[in-house]
């Protein structure tokens, strides 16, 4: 990510490019946003890339830090396994979207979810315990937290039922009234920060997706049941099934929002997320799986006390950090690609007189994660190409609608001499465009 510091992906051209402060606030305020994010990303990183994306790289890695901690109060879990949880955590090739500075939000919440997380599990004091639940509440800017607030809140009364001698029904009470948190903060900020248009359907949770979520927390909910009724005499036997259960439930409490909302829906919404060439900005639904996949993991290899479990492991890990480079490779690769069609754009003087262009982009090998390239990304950088925002762009070849009120005056055709490997070794691309003016309905 520090290669391509300063590029703009996907929605960070129309979001963050191309619009002045006050419109970005008008903007995410019509998200239903609360104006802290406006804050962090206007008044704090004064809406620089690079900032948003060294403060990525920063809260992700200090969010393991806080989780290695969380996981140092659970009492079945040994060093060795808290250690593992924590580098799968850290390292899993999930959510490779965060280098997108419109997942930026994600990324903050999510830094301070495990932050009062942390300060919750690990702190006694009533005043500390009081900021974790402001932070919780500033980290459900992101909404899908408010769902996994349910895992600190199980936790939080491990640690109460765990002293010994508890007042069980204090425990419980507490407990309770911490959970209700998240869905009272909902319930308020539908009706604080209202969102408008198109965010209110994708933040309005479907009939169809409400059901396929119950329906895996209550196979989950099976699973803890004969976790409880089970007879295994073998205590780290136990111990293991119960790290297995845990890591099914998180699972399932992390893709709840995301199914709730249609997304998730079958194995291969699962599964194309991490492909290297697919997914396009889809895995950003992977932001709260990354625990539960840990901790699943880390049950099923159980105590690692053979030499093939070893090294297994770190096969595991081997192939987390080569498919964690392989996708940042190709958004590298796409930021090289951005930056000399912009060049290109700018030396083709035949292009400053066009007002509709249809963009036929023939280099998909250069396409980070198999993305569609949409049409405002194009329109984006023709602006910094050339300094103003008279140009619209639609994607195509030659097939134009003429009953479109979009048509084209020009056909713009981009390839690129050089493949993957050679753009990767000298850092050139070798984009080529030709500018054809068009009357494709006269």
């Amino acid at each position: 990510m520090l290669l391509f510091l300063k590029a703009y992906f996907w929605d960070d051209w129309s979001v963050y490019f191309s619009k002045s402060d006050s419109e970005i606030r008008e903007n995410l305020r019509l998200a239903g946003m609360s104006p802290t994010r406006a804050f962090v990303e206007l008044n704090l990183l004064g809406n620089r890339p690079e900032l948003f994306r060294v403060c990525t790289i920063a809260f992700f890695f200090f969010s393991g830090w806080f989780l290695f901690h969380i996981l140092s109060t659970v009492e079945i879990l040994s060093a060795a396994q808290i250690r593992l949880i924590t580098i799968l955590f850290l390292i899993l090739p999930i959510n490779s979207a965060r280098v997108s500075m419109n997942v930026f939000n994600y990324s903050f919440s999510f830094f301070l979810f495990f932050l009062a997380w942390y300060l919750l599990a690990t702190k006694r004091s009533r005043v500390i315990r009081l900021l974790a639940i402001a932070i919780f509440i500033i980290s459900f800017n992101t909404v899908a937290l408010v769902a996994f607030f349910a895992v600190p809140s199980l936790h939080f009364l491990y640690l109460k039922l765990r002293v010994s001698d508890p007042k069980k029904w204090s425990s419980y009470f507490s407990s309770a009234w911490l959970a209700l948190l998240a869905p009272v903060y909902w319930l308020v900020d539908r009706q604080v920060n209202p969102p408008e248009g198109a965010s209110l359907a994708m933040y309005t949770p479907q009939k169809l997706g409400v059901f396929r979520g119950l329906l895996l927390l209550g196979a989950c909910g099976v699973l803890i049941f004969w976790l409880w009724k089970s007879h295994v005499k073998d205590l780290s036997e136990r111990n293991r099934y119960a790290i297995i259960v845990a890591g099914l439930t998180i699972t399932a409490f992390g893709a709840f929002p995301y199914i709730v909302g249609g997304h998730l829906v079958d194995i291969s919404d699962w599964m194309t997320a991490f492909v290297p060439r697919l997914s396009d900005w889809d895995s950003r639904h992977q932001l709260l799986l990354g625990l539960g996949f840990a901790v699943t993991i880390t049950g099923v290899a159980g105590a690692l006390d053979s030499k093939f479990k070893r090294q297994s492991v770190f096969v595991i890990f081997g192939l987390c950090v080569i498919w964690n480079m392989t996708y940042m490779h190709s958004y590298y690769l796409d930021s090289l690609k951005q930056d000399q069609v912009i060049e290109a754009f700018r030396n083709a003087d035949e292009l400053r007189s066009s007002r509709i262009i249809m963009v036929n982009d023939l280099t998909d090998r250069f396409k980070a994660r198999g993305r569609n390239i949409r049409p405002y990304e194009w329109e984006g950088m023709m602006a910094k190409a050339f300094g103003d925002n008279s140009r619209l762009a639609i994607s195509g070849s030659m097939w134009v609608e003429c009953s479109d009120p979009l048509i084209p005056d020009t056909l713009l055709t981009i390839t690129a001499t050089n493949g993957r490997l050679e753009a990767t070794l000298t850092r050139d691309i070798g984009i080529v465009i030709s500018v054809e003016k068009i009357q494709p309905c006269k």
